[in-house]
C-alpha cells in the first residue's frame, strides 16, 4: 500500500472512531441529562454499556475493514460519497443490532441512544468526510506528512504531467528541472513553441524551474526531497540510467517513465499495471483489476462458510426432491457437467438433474430455436426439461448441489456463471473476460431477470460490470437481491 493509501486509511478511520464516539456521546447526554420533557435513556448496569461499546466497536471495525471504498478519497463525487457513507453506517448498525440481539444487550430497547446515535453518526460521518477533503487538499500538501517531490522532464511534459501530479495531496513539488531547458546569464530558456527563438521560463504550473541537464545533480544533492520523478521521451541524449544511478547513490527514490510502454498504454483500455524484474529482465505487469488479496481471502472464508451452511440446509431437501425425480425419469440424482471457469479452467459443476438424461444429445435439434442471441441456449418450453424438472427450475432448488462445487474451490457464491466447453469454443477475446474472476452460484446477470435477457453481449457487458466493480459489499448486495429473485420467481426458467 502506497503512503498516500496509508495516510489516507488512517484519517478515515479516525473520521470515522469519532463520528461514531461524538454521536453516542451526545445522544446519551440529550436523553439522559437533557431538556425537560426529553424521553430519559434507562439506567442501563455499567456491564450492559461495556458489552454494548465493545460490539459497536467491533461492528464498525468489520465494516471499515470490509467495505470501504478502494477509489482515492478525492475523486469520489459528492453523490458517491454520500451514498458511501449512508452504506457503511447502516452496515455498521446493521451488524450492531444484530449482534446486540444475540447478546440479549439489554440496551437494544433504547430506541432513542440507537436511531439517536445511527442520525448523529451519518450526520457527522459526511461532516467529516467533506471537512477531510478539503484538509487533504489545502494542508496535508505543505506539511512533514507531505512526500517532498522533484521532477525531471521537458517543458511540453512538464505542462500535462504536473497538473496530473499536483492533485495527489500527498506531494509536495518543490522545484523541477528542465531537460531542454539552457543556460543564458542565469537564467533558463527554452525554446519558443513555434520554434522560432528562445524564451526565459522560470515556473511551470507555479512549480519553479530550477536546473537544468547540466546542474540537475548539483540541484538534487543539495534540494530536500523524497523522490524523483523522471519522465523524459526516448532519446538518445538524455543519460537516463546515470540519473538513476545518482539518485540511487543519494539514498532518492526514482520513478522512471517507460517511453516505450506510452503507445501501449495509451491504447490499452486498463491503466492499472505493475513493474517489476524476474530473471534479471524488467517486465510491465497489465491487468483489467487490481486484485485486493485481503479482500479475496475474506471472500473466500464467506464462500465456505455459505458452502458449508448451504450444504447442510440443502442434504434434506435434495433427498425430498429425489423421490419424485426418480420416479418421473430414470437416471441419475445428480448431474455433472464439464464447465469452464476462472481464465479457462475446466471443471466438474453438479446440478439436481432437471431434463431427461438424452438432454445433450437433443440440443442439437433443437439448436434452431434457440432464443439467445450469442454463445448461450435458451428456449421457451424445452421438451428435454421433466415436469419435476420445471419445479426445481423454479424454485433454484435444482443449484443447491453447486455449493458443493463452492467447498471444492471451483465456485464462489457470487460470480460469473460458467459456460458450458461447446460455448467457450465459439467466444471472442472480449467474452472470455467474464471468465476472469472465479465463476458463482448467482451473479449479476442472475439478479438482472436472467431469462428475459435475450443478447449474449448483454450478459458479457453484466458480468465485466460485477468485475470492474467487485466488492464485498457488491457481493452482500448481490446475496441479498438472490434471495427475492427465488422467493418471487423473477427470471426463473
Amino acid at each position: 500500500m502506497s503512503k498516500r493509501r496509508r495516510i489516507q486509511k488512517l484519517f478515515e478511520f479516525c473520521v470515522g472512531v469519532t463520528s461514531l464516539a461524538m454521536a453516542q456521546v451526545i445522544t446519551f447526554i440529550v436523553f439522559h441529562f437533557g431538556l425537560t420533557g426529553l424521553k430519559k435513556i434507562a439506567n442501563y448496569e455499567m456491564s450492559n454499556w461495556l458489552e454494548y461499546s465493545v460490539i459497536l466497536t467491533v461492528s464498525f471495525l468489520v465494516v471499515f475493514l470490509c467495505f470501504s471504498s478502494p477509489i482515492n478519497l478525492l475523486k469520489r463525487s459528492k453523490p458517491m460519497e454520500f451514498a458511501s457513507t449512508l452504506r457503511n453506517c447502516a452496515l455498521t448498525y446493521g451488524l450492531f443490532a444484530a449482534m446486540l440481539i444475540l447478546t440479549k444487550n439489554s440496551i437494544i430497547d433504547s430506541r432513542y441512544q440507537f436511531l439517536g446515535s445511527f442520525i448523529l453518526y451519518v450526520v457527522f460521518s459526511l461532516a467529516g468526510r467533506f471537512a477531510l477533503k478539503r484538509t487533504l487538499l489545502s494542508r496535508i500538501s505543505s506539511s512533514k506528512l507531505a512526500t517532498m517531490t522533484g521532477i525531471i522532464t521537458t517543458r511540453d511534459r512538464a505542462e500535462s504531467f504536473i497538473p496530473k501530479l499536483q492533485t495527489d495531496w500527498s506531494k509536495n513539488i518543490k522545484a523541477i528541472a528542465l531537460a531542454d531547458a539552457v543556460i543564458e546569464s542565469g537564467k533558463y530558456k527554452c525554446k519558443k513553441k513555434n520554434g522560432k527563438g528562445f524564451e526565459e521560463i522560470s515556473e511551470v504550473c507555479s512549480v519553479p524551474v530550477v536546473a537544468n541537464l547540466e546542474n540537475v545533480l548539483g540541484w538534487i544533492r543539495t534540494a530536500s526531497l523524497d523522490e524523483v520523478y523522471i519522465n523524459l521521451p526516448l532519446d538518445e541524449e538524455y543519460d537516463i540510467p546515470e540519473l538513476i544511478e545518482e539518485l540511487e547513490d543519494m539514498g532518492i527514490v526514482a520513478i522512471v517513465n517507460i517511453p516505450s510502454m506510452e503507445k501501449i498504454v495509451e491504447n490499452s483500455k486498463f491503466d492499472n499495471f505493475n513493474c517489476m524484474v524476474k530473471s534479471g529482465y524488467p517486465m510491465v505487469v497489465f491487468s483489467p483489476i487490481i486484485e485486493d488479496e485481503t479482500k479475496l481471502l475474506i471472500k473466500r472464508i464467506v464462500d465456505v462458510l455459505g458452502g458449508l451452511v448451504g450444504t447442510i440446509i440443502s442434504l434434506p431437501i435434495i433427498l425430498l426432491t429425489a423421490i419424485p425425480l426418480k420416479l418421473e425419469s430414470p437416471g441419475p440424482l445428480i448431474f455433472k457437467q464439464q464447465r469452464v471457469g476462472k481464465n479457462g479452467r475446466i471443471f466438474n459443476i453438479y446440478k439436481l438433474r432437471s431434463m431427461y438424461v438424452d438432454a445433450d444429445k437433443r440440443k442439437k435439434e433443437l439448436m434452431e430455436k434457440n432464443k439467445m442471441e450469442g454463445h448461450m441456449f435458451k428456449m421457451d418450453d424445452d421438451p428435454r426439461i421433466t415436469k419435476v424438472g420445471k419445479f426445481i427450475r423454479k424454485y433454484s432448488i435444482d443449484e443447491l448441489p453447486q455449493f458443493w462445487n463452492v467447498l471444492k474451490g471451483d465456485m464462489s457464491l457470487v460470480g460469473t456463471r460458467p459456460p458450458t466447453i461447446d460455448e467457450f469454443e465459439k467466444y471472442e477475446s472480449h467474452h472470455k473476460r467474464r471468465l476472469s474472476m472465479k465463476p458463482g452460484i448467482t451473479g449479476n446477470w442472475q439478479v438482472s431477470g436472467r431469462s428475459n435477457i435475450q443478447d449474449f453481449e448483454e450478459v458479457v457487458k453484466l458480468d465485466c460490470e460485477y468485475i470492474d466493480n467487485w466488492s464485498l459489499g457488491l457481493d452482500l448486495k448481490i446475496l441479498i437481491k438472490t434471495v427475492g429473485v427465488v422467493l418471487t420467481h423473477k427470471g426463473a426458467e
